[in-house]
């Protein structure tokens, strides 16, 4: 309870910039009256209500209105208390964890402190058997996510995939390097196996991914307490999995693991498995910014981006066995052009998913509005603020019109829709 109280009231008084000259409206949509004119860099409170593109805020005169979401800029602060007192609610209520409130990623990839960075280099993976096995028992099938979905009158939609818009230069350059990048030699890394298989992330099987991305949920399940809450955990393989079904690659065995963490984060390892923390569904203030970090995590598996990076980090001379790999990737992360294409296609998922696509830029403008240059692996991962820039470019208002102003379902209500709880 401490945490959920404490989170929801750091949020409530986000201050926000407005990027460029708008209107604010007296409810959600364009068409709407206008209440007061605010201007380029004005600063403004964003409150936790959303409705579709459209989000609440109050000006600085007083005025409460609504702007798009893509009008909403950088954060206006000089100190960041929001993400200070999180940090401290984590320590309170984690029992000493830090809250990775923004990996620069939303937590939506990225490990946080007392994760695979601090696990011991070698040993057995078998450590993690046994919750695997507990994974396995919680992994729903295709029927059931369909069935999950009527009862949620959640139906697919047909959504092209978005363009493609210019890259910022660093994430071009990245890109230009991991092109001229060298394959990895057999036995790079002190593991000849693995540098065999990641010579050719495309001729990798499918069952050699499954396995890999099996050894590394175990890995990154190390010392992870799992929610004890079953109603929970089916939930969230429900949801994962009809959003999965809209992917590339439906036919993975897909799985869906809310770790008992009061960090916000997500995660995830080839072949199908996606972790989310405790603390990060609590914080998602509707199921489209579950969905949309679900789906992000997803994109990153259907595109094989752990697999591209680990065979880059052999190239570099990586400290010998898997779990130093793992620790690797996963504390400099995949590379920005990697977490843009996850972006894009997380927003198409979740339109294809009868979902609202707004969900991971809402989830992004909260990281915004808390500053995630001051948090954890803010150089590993492109900033939020940049993400939104190119989720602007390439969403533009193409989605406005399919979700409209209808506000989100919570989780909770969810659950109880679907009748989980």
């Amino acid at each position: 309870m401490l945490w959920l109280a404490g989170t929801a009231a750091a949020y409530a008084q986000d201050a926000v910039t407005i990027k460029r000259p708008t209107q604010l409206r007296a409810a959600p949509g364009d068409s709407a009256a206008h209440v007061a004119e605010l201007a380029a860099h004005a600063t403004v409170t964003r409150t936790p209500q959303r409705q579709g593109a459209w989000v609440q805020v109050r000006s600085e005169s007083g005025a409460m209105g609504w702007v798009h979401m893509f009008d909403i800029g950088t954060p206006a602060r000089v100190n960041n208390t929001a993400a200070q007192a999180l940090r401290d609610l984590g320590s309170k209520a984690g029992g000493g964890s830090s809250v990775s409130v923004a990996t620069a990623t939303v937590g939506i990839r990225g490990l946080g402190e007392g994760d695979v960075s601090r696990a011991p280099v070698g040993g057995r993976t078998a450590s993690g058997a046994q919750p695997l096995q507990q994974l396995d028992r919680w992994r729903a099938s295709a029927d059931s996510a369909r069935t999950f979905a009527s009862t949620a009158a959640l139906q697919s939609r047909t959504v092209d995939a978005l363009p493609v818009p210019a890259l910022t230069p660093s994430a071009a350059a990245s890109s230009a390097e991991a092109s001229a990048a060298e394959p990895p030699q057999a036995g790079a890394g002190g593991d000849p196996a693995l540098g065999r298989m990641l010579q050719s992330v495309e001729g990798m099987t499918e069952a050699q991914e499954a396995d890999l991305g099996r050894q590394m949920a175990a890995l990154l399940l190390q010392g992870k307490p799992l929610d004890p809450t079953p109603e929970l955990q089916r939930y969230i393989n429900l949801l994962g999995r009809w959003i999965s079904l809209q992917s590339s690659r439906p036919h993975l065995l897909w799985t869906f693991v809310v770790v008992d963490e009061s960090d916000f984060n997500a995660y995830s390892a080839p072949g199908g498995h996606v972790f989310v923390t405790r603390g990060l569904v609590d914080r998602c203030t509707d199921e489209a910014e579950l969905a949309g970090i679900l789906a992000h995590e997803i994109a990153h598996v259907t595109q094989r981006h752990h697999l591209h990076a680990m065979r880059t980090a052999l190239r570099v001379g990586t400290p010998a066995g898997l779990p130093a790999l793992v620790r690797q990737v996963h504390t400099q992360g995949v590379g920005a052009e990697a977490e843009h294409a996850a972006d894009r296609e997380a927003v198409t998922l979740t339109a294809r998913a009868g979902l609202d696509p707004y969900g991971l830029v809402s989830a992004l403008v909260q990281v915004n509005a808390l500053g995630d240059s001051d948090l954890q692996f803010a150089d590993a991962h492109p900033q939020s603020r940049l993400r939104l820039d190119h989720l602007e470019q390439a969403m533009a208002r193409r989605f406005d019109a399919l979700v409209g102003t209808k506000a989100p379902v919570t989780v909770d209500a969810r659950l109880e829709m679907a009748g989980i709880k």
